[in-house]
């Protein structure tokens, strides 16, 4: 139940900012309406229209915003299928629907809105409507909306490609200077990388790569993971050390990225001969994140605990163990979570003075 309120609460939230800004950007096209004395075709030059502006830009503003909002969030949800569409082929397809959608909604709200001023809508207003859908204004509207909306997909797009939240801190220059946070890591990496690369080819090997990580994407987003960046065949998973724990997000993503690859087991054997496995080390603690790079910017993470997580993932042929988890995550883990973890043997990882107590675990109720 706290997963799927998760969910709704992201969408909300995720709508109610892309309202916000519609209804900004909006007010802001009235603004420059208003301030330009050369346009003599603009809304104000039609009584009823004048009246009912502002209730037409804020009902405009507020169902374009969740009907454009609700596309978004469908295409951020559904990326994988949409893999192998070209990001100019989306914005196409994003710009006609744009279209038809700003007609219809400016049709459908002026129509209602001269109704419930007017009280009537007679031939009169019938007749000033139609002035105003062939003025030039319509198309300042049109290329106005057309403009903020790839605005608005652009930037959500960039986000969703360097990673939920890096691009902000990157505009807003947070890390800068370094920061200490606390953050919990799962790395996770293709068993027999070596040995599927020399079968399958480097092309080919690729295609598996693209379609295991299409498949992580669904268990990142229903567990809140971030991805922290890929690298060749392993993946680098990243929440706040709290959010990780309290629902045990940091097994659970592994295990129902497990099932979904399980589902799509005669996809793998039928296109390479084999299902991937993967296996993964997680670990926790406090690190500092820090902005790095002029020519290529990004957000590094740097300290022991990220350290010690990618080594504990390293041990798990060892042990083999699919997963390893450190002592510190078990027990908190355990604290709001019931699971059966096996305790395994202390080891010494390399570059780390102190033994560490590894255990791992064989199922988890996702």
């Amino acid at each position: 139940m706290n997963r799927i309120n998760s969910k709704y609460r992201e969408l909300i939230i995720d709508l109610l900012l892309t309202n916000l800004v519609w209804i900004i950007a909006f007010y802001l096209f009235n603004f420059i309406q208003l301030t330009n004395i050369n346009n003599n075709q603009s809304v104000l030059s039609y009584p009823l229209l004048q009246k009912i502006e502002g209730f037409n830009m804020l009902i405009s503003s507020i169902t374009l915003g969740t009907l454009l909002g609700l596309i978004n969030y469908y295409i951020q949800r559904n990326s994988g299928q949409l893999r192998s569409k070209s990001y100019g082929y989306i914005i196409i397809t994003y710009s006609v629907v744009h279209l038809i959608l700003v007609l219809v909604v400016i049709s459908i709200v002026a129509i209602l809105s001269v109704s419930i001023f007017s009280g009537s809508f007679d031939k009169e207003n019938l007749r000033e409507l139609f002035d105003f859908f062939l003025s030039k204004n319509l198309a300042r509207i049109l290329i106005f909306t057309y403009i903020v909306s790839i605005i608005i997909f652009l930037v959500k797009l960039i986000n969703k490609k360097l990673g939920e939240g890096v691009l902000w801190n990157l505009i807003l220059g947070k890390y800068r200077q370094p920061k200490e946070d606390c953050l919990l890591f799962l790395f996770m990496d293709l068993k027999s990388s070596t040995t599927y690369a020399e079968l399958l080819g480097h092309r080919k090997y690729s295609e598996l790569i693209q379609d295991c990580f299409s498949d992580l994407t669904p268990a990142v987003s229903a567990c809140n993971a971030k991805i922290y960046q890929y690298i060749g065949d392993e993946a680098v998973l990243s929440w706040k050390y709290e959010r990780g724990i309290k629902q045990a997000d940091c097994i659970r993503v592994f295990f129902l990225f497990k099932s979904i690859i399980k589902q799509r087991s005669k996809y793998y054997l039928d296109k390479y001969g084999f299902v991937p496995e993967f296996k993964a080390g997680i670990n926790g603690g406090k690190i500092m994140v820090a902005e790095v790079g002029h020519l290529k910017r990004s957000i590094a993470y740097h300290g022991d605990a990220i350290n010690t997580a990618a080594r504990i993932q390293g041990q798990c042929n060892n042990f083999k163990r699919d997963i390893l988890l450190s002592e510190k995550v078990v027990k908190d883990i355990l604290k709001t979570n019931q699971a059966d973890f096996i305790e395994l043997e202390n080891i010494q990882l390399k570059g780390k003075k102190k033994k560490v107590k590894l255990f791992s675990i064989n199922q988890f109720k996702i």
